[in-house]
């Protein structure tokens, strides 16, 4: 083994830059899509100012209800300062938190406690508005049930055990627990929503599809040392051309399956995926899978552009039918056995089982036990 792994960097050492280019190509491209990601929905947010001119706890709460809004980006401004960004439209809108608002709030009073203002290209005003006023009715809400119910227990009881500030709490621990205003629906025999439904991003989806690309082009080592001018030198060597070749199979598995160890603490750091003991499963599998299928689609080709322009090909119809990037509901609901025999399909399910994972090691050994035909 230490011979090849002198050989292979002789080889690496003549195009240094082709070997870790495809090595960390996943990770770069996975990590940098992310980037864009996150820049792209930051500049997409709607920029509203916030004129908090009450300075209580009930008007900084609704601050950071409006903050919390995913769509929403928000600048505590004076007035005169957010008035003046909003006639130059770095603003879309701006909200100004009165005076007395908590006392109003507290009088359960909900007129004329906002003031808001908007310019002629404020093109989110009517839901952001809307939004705002949502959030003061759900806090006014609460103080008439606080009165009602402190009301009820006097008529009933002749006695208050509970005072309006515990009522609130109690009301809003509540609804942060058991979550009374959503609500999950499906037709029968679907999964269950809440539980089905798929991430906006998938970062393992775009890696594995990367990985597999990645790996083939790594892979093409093979094919120019499986042609029959090079093979032919195979005669003077003391290794034979087959354990040759599996020897380089299991280098570059380690080294790959290596590189995923650092994917994996790459994009738990970056991306804040998690580490378990089925993803890293689910990753070794993978892995033993897309070599093997590299290896072997490498020994049967001769000319290395072919073979890279159908990596591509290959990497393409494995993107459109695994459901790393496009759903494929309609597709796997049709052919059920996709979810079986398909290679990369049981690794975005974090699963260790692969139906290739078996077929792969049985053909390798096919081919290693096979005689080749010689010619005189």
């Amino acid at each position: 083994m230490k011979a090849i792994i002198h050989t292979r960097f002789l080889h690496w050492k003549q195009a240094p830059f082709h070997f870790i280019f495809w090595l960390l190509f996943p990770i770069i491209v996975v990590v940098f899509l992310q980037y864009l990601l996150v820049n792209f929905q930051a500049d997409t947010k709607v920029p509203v100012g916030i004129v908090v001119a009450d300075q209580t706890n009930t008007a900084f709460e609704l601050v950071e209800k409006i903050e919390e809004t995913p769509f929403i980006r928000v600048y505590q401004l004076d007035e005169e300062q957010a008035l003046n960004q909003l006639e130059k439209h770095e603003l879309d809108s701006v909200f100004v938190i009165k005076k007395g608002y908590e006392e109003q709030i507290n009088r359960g009073s909900r007129n004329r406690l906002i003031t808001s203002y908007q310019s002629d290209l404020s093109f989110a005003y009517t839901s952001v508005s809307e939004m705002v006023a949502s959030m003061v009715q759900q806090d006014t809400g609460r103080i008439k049930t606080a009165y009602t119910i402190l009301q009820m227990e006097e008529q009933l009881t002749n006695n208050q055990n509970w005072t309006t500030k515990e009522i609130i709490t109690t009301s809003k621990e509540i609804e942060t627990e058991q979550d009374l205003l959503s609500a999950h629906f499906q037709y029968q025999g679907q999964a269950d929503g809440a539980k089905s439904q798929s991430q906006l991003w998938n970062p393992w989806g775009l890696w594995v599809l990367f990985s597999c690309l990645a790996t083939f082009f790594l892979f093409g080592w093979l094919v120019k040392e499986n042609h029959s001018s090079v093979r032919a030198r195979f005669a003077f060597i003391r290794f034979p051309f087959k354990t040759y070749a599996l020897l380089n199979l299991t280098l570059y598995t380690l080294i790959l399956l290596l590189m995923d160890a650092v994917t994996l603490v790459i994009f738990n750091h970056f991306l804040a995926t998690t580490i378990d003991a089925s993803r890293i499963a689910a990753i070794i599998s993978f892995r033993f899978v897309i070599n093997g299928l590299a290896f072997l689609f490498a020994l049967k080709m001769k000319q290395i552009v072919t073979y890279y322009g159908l990596s591509l090909i290959f990497t393409l119809m494995l993107a459109l039918t695994s459901g790393a990037i496009i759903p494929i509901d309609g597709l796997t609901n049709r052919l059920p056995l996709l979810n079986d025999v398909h290679p990369i399909i049981p690794f975005l399910n974090g699963t260790f089982h692969n139906f290739w994972f078996y077929m792969v090691g049985v053909f390798i050994f096919i081919w290693y036990v096979r005689k080749d035909e010689t010619y005189a």
